[in-house]
């Protein structure tokens, strides 16, 4: 497995865990703490959003070496 590939598993991880935390939580208390709610998927957002960016970056400089070289 590649390194992004283990990001993702547990970022996607994270997110199935928090949200089942905070449906809990609204079960129990009748509310959940919205400002934390919105840090962490702005958080994993951001880091998926930033690994789009690197993947791209890297398939475009992969590709313009393929194109000097043949």
């Amino acid at each position: 497995m590649r390194t992004m590939d283990i990001i993702l598993i547990i970022v996607g991880t994270a997110l199935l865990l928090f949200t089942v935390t905070m449906t809990v939580t609204f079960f129990i208390r009748g509310a959940i703490p919205d400002t934390l709610c919105t840090c962490v998927f702005a958080a994993l957002g951001g880091e998926c959003g930033v690994m789009g960016w690197i993947k791209t970056a890297k398939e475009r400089n992969r590709k313009e070496d393929d194109d000097d070289n043949g």
